[in-house]
């Protein structure tokens, strides 16, 4: 049986999926559009906090990729890699909103190595005279798989980009 937020997830992934079918098929492709981006955190360096990613558009509306995240706290060290897919309502990918899917593995120190899946939502911006500047926006958050057995209830951890920059071609 689905708790609460489970069915609260599913029901944001249908919506998603079901709101931008229709805007999709509806706009030309944009060929002279960047068709790949690569992105890091910045504010990492003074939080702490780093995270890089690699976003390739493999469809009108989507893209696929893969991220890694990295975590001070005090000695210990969170290790985060995913791989994800991102749906763009509007079918502009890698520039307006978007919904994604991801998995992954993910190390919570002195725990072990847990596998994970999680959504996210997302907001980018192509930028610049050369339309190769990246700024990326988003928030999610993934499942441990096996984390509630374990007694140091990290069960669903929060992901987020705080403001990815980076070079889009």
């Amino acid at each position: 049986m689905m708790n609460r937020i489970q069915r609260f997830t599913m029901a944001c992934a249908a919506l998603g999926l079901l709101a931008g079918t229709g805007a999709a098929h509806s706009q030309e492709i944009d060929v002279t559009a960047p068709k790949q981006v690569i992105s890091a955190n910045p504010f990492g360096l003074i939080l702490n906090v780093f995270n890089a990613e690699y976003d390739r558009v493999v469809s009108q509306s989507s893209t696929a990729g893969f991220g890694g995240s990295f975590i001070t706290e005090g000695e210990e060290d969170y290790l985060n890699a995913d791989v994800f897919w991102r749906f763009y309502p509007s079918g502009r990918p890698l520039n307006g909103w978007a919904f994604g899917a991801k998995v992954g593995l993910t190390n919570v120190p002195d725990q072990g190595t847990y596998p994970g899946y999680g959504f996210d939502i997302n907001r980018s911006w192509i930028l610049g005279v050369n339309d190769n500047f990246y700024v990326g926006l988003g928030f999610g958050l993934k499942r441990l798989i096996g984390a509630d057995d374990e007694d140091f209830g990290l069960e669903v951890i929060p992901t987020f980009r705080i403001v990815n920059v980076g070079y889009a071609f």
